[in-house]
């Protein structure tokens, strides 16, 4: 494992989390994790308009800190998100002041009427029932409107031992698990986000200063469908659609599957 702390003890604090996305990981997901938000933009930005979307409203579930909605706005579309995390809100909030965007759940949320729902970055497979999103987004989506989304169909070359990735501010370090019925997938997430120069006293012998650094931990359990199972669900929920390994030139992780599918 990659070693990311500097030649100095990290003082860090323990802080539990029970959401998804908490404070920590929200910031960590915006500053180190969000090329995959700006790589596909151009390419769905281009699928809208080939679909003759050159305005109106687009939903993005999951929307995460916002950094896909800015991209859509400064296009000229009306952009509404919706996120399970607080902390990803506040974000998205100040990266594209001109969409608007809410917390909410796909297990609960009521997709406003829309030219086209976006769900970029495996965020159903955080949704306890699919074909009841699915429904829900068909209710939205207009006649000739678009779902554009990913899933994971196969944990291979997705499980790893712990290995860690670190910023300025922060570091991360997760590993990844499949269940024994190749259903599930579950990442384990340590992050540490630094919150303060430490302690020290200077001109003593305690100098320099120690950093110091907030530990959180949180678990993602996500689940893995098979490419029948999804196309059954939107088939049921009245899209058609095509699938494929990338959105346009932006090739997807190994065993995710894109999926464009057209309100009928």
């Amino acid at each position: 494992m990659t070693t990311l702390w500097p030649n100095r003890l990290c003082v860090s604090i323990s802080s539990a989390s029970s959401n998804m996305y908490s404070t920590d990981l929200a910031y960590i997901h915006d500053a180190g994790f969000g090329d995959l938000a700006e790589g596909v933009a151009p390419e769905f930005i281009r699928l809208l308009r080939g679909h003759g979307i050159r305005s109106g409203r687009i939903v993005e579930a999951g929307c995460g800190s916002g950094i896909l909605a800015r991209r859509l706005v400064d296009a000229g579309y009306d952009v509404t998100g919706f996120d399970r995390s607080s902390a990803m809100i506040r974000l998205a909030r100040a990266n594209a002041p001109g969409a608007r965007f809410r917390v909410a759940s796909l297990e609960r949320v009521r997709v406003p009427r829309c030219a086209a729902v976006i769900a970029v970055g495996e965020v159903i497979t955080y949704a306890r029932s699919v074909r009841l999103f699915f429904r829900r987004a068909s209710a939205a989506i207009r006649t000739g409107g678009l779902f554009i989304f990913d899933f994971i169909e196969s944990a291979d070359r997705r499980t790893y031992p712990p290995r860690s990735r670190g910023g300025g501010d922060w570091a991360i370090v997760s590993q990844a698990e499949v269940n024994r019925a190749g259903t599930f997938l579950t990442r384990r997430i340590t992050t540490f986000r630094k919150i303060g120069a430490g302690f020290g006293v200077p001109g003593s012998r305690f100098e320099p200063r120690t950093p110091e650094y907030r530990r959180s931990h949180e678990v993602h359990r996500v689940r893995i469908y098979s490419r029948d199972e999804i196309g059954r669900a939107l088939t049921a929920a009245g899209f058609a659609f095509s699938m494929r390994r990338s959105y346009g030139s932006y090739r997807l992780l190994p065993g995710d599957v894109a999926v464009v599918a057209e309100r009928q």
